[in-house]
């Protein structure tokens, strides 16, 4: 390789990390925006009243074999699953944010995208390559938000590194899950709530439990913050 050819490596790997860096800025205001926006759920949403809407977007990647990851089938019982807890728990409605659920994606992903971590790495991935994937491919963002509905997609992926699932909390509008999550049911759950705002119960009963052994049960504080989650709408 040309010293003209290192100039422009270098210059990409410095733009995805400028334009990771803005991602994040704005994601930060817009969540702090969000939570001003949702003080009265913030402070009484125990109360879970009146209804409100979450719109899911769930993607499946392709593998380098042009198969993908799982099948559309494969993640009924999941989103079943989250539409129970969320209606009997929360009094929200789970909603797909396009016409169906669940699109799969028919080109291959690139690798950094089909195996991720969680975690510390995850937070790493976010300035490389596996974030800028995904941001590419977030429903209801193009840079910036384009839908008010704010929206959660779920990237089915080849494997989260010794995780079934992984969310970056509520920074962040998207999760990834492996074909391992998908079939724990529960898994999707868990991670929608983190992006909510959600954090681990040691309670085994509790849907934040850390493992898919988890139950379904809610604690009130958890009610509030859900609820006055950007993800989470009147309309």
């Amino acid at each position: 390789m040309g010293l003209w050819g290192k100039i422009k490596k270098a210059a990409k790997k410095v733009w995805k990390k400028v334009k990771a860096v803005a991602r994040t800025v704005v994601k930060i205001i817009v969540a702090i925006v969000g939570r001003v926006l949702g003080i009265v759920d913030l402070l009484i949403g125990f109360a879970a009243w009146p209804p409100k809407k979450l719109r899911l977007h769930i993607v499946i990647l392709t593998n380098a074999n042009r198969k993908p990851v799982v099948s559309k089938s494969d993640l009924e019982n999941s989103i079943a699953f989250a539409k129970k807890v969320l209606k009997d728990k929360f009094n929200v409605k789970l909603k797909p944010f396009k016409k169906e659920y669940v699109e799969i994606i028919s080109e291959p992903a690139p690798p950094f995208a089909l195996e991720v971590h969680c975690d510390s790495e995850a937070f790493k991935e976010e300035y490389k390559g596996a974030g800028e994937y995904f941001a590419d491919h977030t429903a209801g963002w193009y840079g910036v938000p384009i839908s008010l509905k704010f929206p959660i997609t779920a990237f089915i992926v080849a494997d989260v590194v010794d995780k079934q699932g992984c969310s970056l909390g509520p920074l962040t509008d998207y999760l990834t899950l492996d074909p391992s999550g998908v079939k724990s049911e529960s898994t999707l759950m868990h991670e929608i709530a983190h992006s909510c705002g959600l954090w681990h119960s040691k309670s085994k009963s509790n849907i934040m439990f850390k493992n898919s052994s988890r139950g379904e049960k809610v604690k009130w504080f958890q009610k509030n913050l859900l609820r006055s989650s950007r993800h989470v709408m009147y309309w």
